[in-house]
């Protein structure tokens, strides 16, 4: 804190404080003699009355003199800064100037975006930074961090800014605007956040630190009063689906506002580039509450097909209106499936939930698998598949194992589920077994109580994506698990070239359920417990596929083995993400990605692999890639939709919005509050009325303290006060008579005698 002048100069009035004292010197009262018959009894009181009146006196002329101090102070207009004594209110200064661009910041208030709010605040704040300051501009989309040439470009700068993909979180926005700050030679920095003070800003973010470098306001721009309607997720049943199998697609909707109904549609993607609706539902939107939208697709055709669904109508956010995807349709891929003998009857379970008799005979099943014997699987040809399946491995030989290693490697998929025929860990346990499950068994565990069973404790990995839409209906404490394999993964360098599997879901005891291991190009997923043993077997293992409708098993099934078999293209991003596809050619130097603006750029190919990474992917929509010309080239594509963070404007918490930004946190939401905390902090709180207040308060304490000290004592007749006076002002200044006992009463005056009468004057001729 700090305190300073507008107008020092007038400080000179202070000089007047000599004023009341040259009155009070010149104007005393000179003593006027009285003679009076009954003095004793006044000069008895004259010592106590003079101090007394002094003491008056002396308090009066202070009254009088810190009256006029204050009228002078007041008059130089003090000011009380909020860091330190600055001499120079108009300094320049060093600002930096940081905003969300977030596609949150196109929400809609008043026909104002909240990006066009925080716009037209910050011309204001340009207006009121002295000459010669230095501002730099930063937004969370990733714009260059460094101080404009002067204050107009600046200001050019913000009239450019756009909702963006954020590139940076804001918090960290705000940690580069504190290194420019501190790097500035300019001694007054200040720091002007402009936020809408969301969820998608400030969720799961790290306090900003102060360092003490800069002066830190945050300008509140978000809004209080919208209607939004927002689609959040979108699942699909697979990113590959065979030819003549309809796709299914699921998506969340969130009203924000009142109770309504709006349709929401689904549209793919035409060569001609149009979309085309393949299908409408009307939708039930409730405040707060999600909904959810489940659409079927039929009759793609082969090749990868994209398409949107879509909100009809418009809203205060258009961002959160559409959703993208991308799907590859196809053949059925080819899977082999090794089981113990009988190889029929052992993998009847697991063929007939990925691949059901009625669908394979109507060509819609997904998958096309080829049952052989565990024992025999050297003698069937590999290349046409594009996964396998291990029912019960037994122990397999060295040679077998590096075989799956290097065909796993090329973009293949791999699923095990481990079984009894493993035997025990010196025996299953090679090397080679290692590399591609990336781990080995230890013992087997066994829970004869059938209180163990399958126990996921989250559903973000990939292979569980598909259980998001029934969460925790899924009754896995109705399949029991009695017992199942301990599986030990090795501790290992997270940027090594071989690193271990990962636990994907656990059982009820903790110990690991199903794991995922990428080698290569090709991942490899192993369940600890088998599905290849008959009901009625006494030793059976688990009642996942035996059990009552054992639904569950039959999504396990299939995510596995379309996880293990169907990661080698991202074809559905988050905007920002870099997107990676296999073209399977390495014939060709370079690829083109046309965006979802129609632009296109190339982008090389990796000639070693045969894939392409495309890092420019912050504008949502569908993205095309095409390589090797029109005429037998190759044409896939991707979609990139925003995360629910950059579209979620719902406000903090005042509470919580507190503890993110920390003590002593100032916020402005109106351009009256921004000016008001602008000049406390640059030009100070002025302390002009406060001290006129004061001095009123001195003035009318003067008058109090006056009529008290000069007014008549109640009971008293003028005649008596007066001569009290005269013979107090009478009193001389140097005597200090002693002191004199004072009677309770005074005595009685003494009776005057009456003079005798004169004598006669003769009469005669005198």
């Amino acid at each position: 804190m700090g305190l300073s002048f507008i107008t020092p100069l007038l400080l000179g009035g202070a000089a007047f404080v000599a004023v009341p004292i040259v009155l009070h010197l010149v104007m005393r009262r000179r003593p006027v003699p009285h003679e009076f018959p009954a003095l004793r009894f006044l000069r008895e009181r004259a010592v106590a009355n003079r101090r007394r009146l002094r003491l008056s006196h002396l308090l009066l002329l202070l009254v009088r003199m810190a009256a006029i101090l204050l009228v002078a102070a007041a008059l130089a207009r003090p000011v009380l800064r909020g860091a330190g004594w600055l001499a120079d209110g108009e300094g320049p200064v060093a600002a930096v100037f940081v905003f969300d661009t977030a596609p949150r910041m196109m929400l809609r208030e008043a026909n104002r975006t909240r990006l066009e709010q925080a716009a037209t605040l910050a011309r204001v704040l340009l207006d009121k930074l002295p000459p010669a300051s230095s501002v730099a501009i930063l937004d969370t989309a990733g714009g260059p961090g460094a101080f404009a040439p002067n204050i107009a470009a600046a200001a050019a700068r913000i009239d450019r800014l756009a909702a963006a993909t954020p590139v940076a979180t804001l918090p960290a926005a705000i940690a580069e605007a504190r290194r420019l700050l501190a790097g500035s030679e300019l001694q007054r920095r200040e720091l002007y956040v402009f936020t809408d003070c969301s969820h998608g800003a400030w969720d799961n973010a790290a306090t900003p630190a102060d360092d003490g470098t800069a002066t830190v306001l945050y300008v509140d721009v978000g809004a209080n009063t919208v209607q939004d309607f927002a689609l959040e997720t979108v699942d699909l049943s697979s990113e590959r689906v065979s030819a003549g199998t309809a796709l299914a697609l699921s998506a969340t909707a969130v009203r924000i506002g009142p109770d309504a109904t709006r349709n929401v549609a689904v549209e793919v993607l035409g060569a001609d580039g149009r979309y085309t609706r393949r299908g409408v539902k009307p939708v039930s939107w409730r405040q707060g509450g999600p909904a959810q939208v489940d659409f079927e697709v039929a009759g793609l055709e082969p090749g990868t097909r994209q398409g949107r669904i879509v909100i009809e109508g418009s809203d205060d956010l258009e961002a959160d209106n559409v959703r993208y995807f991308t799907v590859e349709v196809g053949a059925p891929g080819r899977v082999i499936v090794a089981a113990p003998r009988p190889a029929s009857r052992t993998a009847a379970f697991l063929v007939q939930a990925i691949a059901p008799g009625l669908l394979r005979k109507a060509g819609k099943a997904r998958f096309d698998p080829v049952v052989v014997d565990v024992e025999a699987l050297d003698t069937v040809s590999w290349e046409e598949a594009r996964g396998m399946v291990l029912l019960d491995p037994p122990p397999l030989p060295a040679r077998t194992w590096e075989a799956l290693e290097q065909w796993l490697e090329g973009g293949r998929g791999l699923v095990v589920w481990l079984g009894p025929r493993a035997g025990g860990a010196e025996r299953f346990n090679s090397a080679a077994s290692q590399r591609v499950l990336g781990g080995g068994v230890v013992r087997v565990w066994r829970s004869p109580d059938a209180g163990n069973f399958l126990a996921p404790a989250a559903l973000d990995h990939p292979l569980l994506a598909a259980f998001r839409r029934v969460g925790d209906a899924v009754p896995w404490q109705d399949y029991p698990v009695l017992r199942h394999w301990e599986f030990a993964v090795p501790a290992g360098d997270a940027d090594a070239a071989e690193r271990p599997a990962t636990v994907v879901a656990t059982y009820r005891n903790g110990l690991p359920a199903v794991l995922d291991h990428q080698l290569g190009r090709g991942v490899v997923v192993t369940v600890t417990t088998p599905v290849s043993q008959a009901a009625s077997d006494p030793d059976a293992w688990n009642t996942l596929a035996t059990g009552f409708e054992p639904w569950p098993f039959v999504m396990l099934a299939n995510e596995t083995l379309l996880h293990a078999i169907d990661t080698s293209d991202d074809r559905n991003i988050v905007a920002g993400a870099p997107a990676v596809l296999h073209l399977d050619r390495r014939d060709v130097a370079a690829a083109f990605v046309r965006t979802p603006a129609g632009d296109d750029f190339p982008t090389a190919v990796d000639q070693k692999r045969g894939t392409i990474t495309i890092t420019g992917t912050q504008l949502p929509g569908n993205y095309v890639v095409r390589a090797g010309g029109d005429v037998g080239g190759v044409s896939k594509g991707f979609s990139a939709n925003l995360d629910v963070s950059a579209t979620d404007f719902r406000r903090v918490p005042a509470d919580d919005l507190a503890a993110v930004l920390g003590a002593g946190h100032r916020i402005a939401r109106t351009e009256a509050e921004l000016v008001r905390d602008v000049n406390l902090e640059r030009i100070g709180a002025e302390l002009t009325g406060w001290l006129m207040l004061l001095a009123a308060a001195l003035l009318a304490a003067d008058w109090i303290v006056a009529n008290r000290f000069y007014a008549p004592r109640e009971g008293a007749d003028a005649a008596p006060g007066a001569a009290a006076t005269f013979a107090e002002d009478a009193a001389p200044e140097s005597a200090s008579p002693a002191p004199v006992p004072v009677p309770a009463t005074p005595p009685p005056l003494p009776t005057r005698r009456k003079p005798p009468p004169l004598p006669p004057v003769p009469q005669g001729d005198a």
